[in-house]
């Protein structure tokens, strides 16, 4: 008798096999998504480090604090801090973003946009950088 097709006892080794891949590969894709997502918030902060920066220099060296130029988006040293968004970093080009303005976390693809930070002139002319809350907001800006 000539009869195609495959009997049940093949049908359920062929699945039997794809389980067994699965259960191999999937934990080693979802520690590789994961460990992407990581590199892309390090990425994240270290870009808003450097764009903080270049916002406080532009400030205070530049003509960034002209609000007739630059209204809401104008800054103003207070002390040797300037409080802002992460929002209006990207807003003034300072920060990086798509074509939106909007600064996405990458651990959880919330928008971060409105997250207030406070950037600092350090004595010894370095920058830091520090959250001022916010639930979705990053609590540190520290590289690690």
């Amino acid at each position: 008798m000539n009869r195609k097709g495959f009997t049940l006892i093949e049908l359920l080794a062929i699945i039997v096999l794809i389980g067994i891949v699965g259960v191999i590969t999937v934990p080693s894709v979802l520690d590789a998504v994961r460990s992407s997502r990581s590199a892309s918030y390090q990425i994240l902060i270290k870009n808003i480090n450097i764009a903080a920066e270049n916002y406080y220099m532009e400030c205070e060296y530049g003509d960034l604090s002209d609000t007739e130029k630059y209204g809401i988006y104008a800054c103003q040293i207070d002390g040797s801090s300037i409080t802002t968004t992460l929002g209006n970093l990207a807003s003034t080009g300072f920060l990086k973003t798509d074509s939106s303005k909007k600064i996405i976390n990458p651990d959880d693809n919330s928008d971060i946009s409105d997250c207030s930070i406070t950037i600092t002139k350090n004595n010894d002319l370095t920058y830091s950088v520090t959250s001022n809350g916010g639930s979705d907001c990053p609590s540190t800006y520290e590289v690690e």
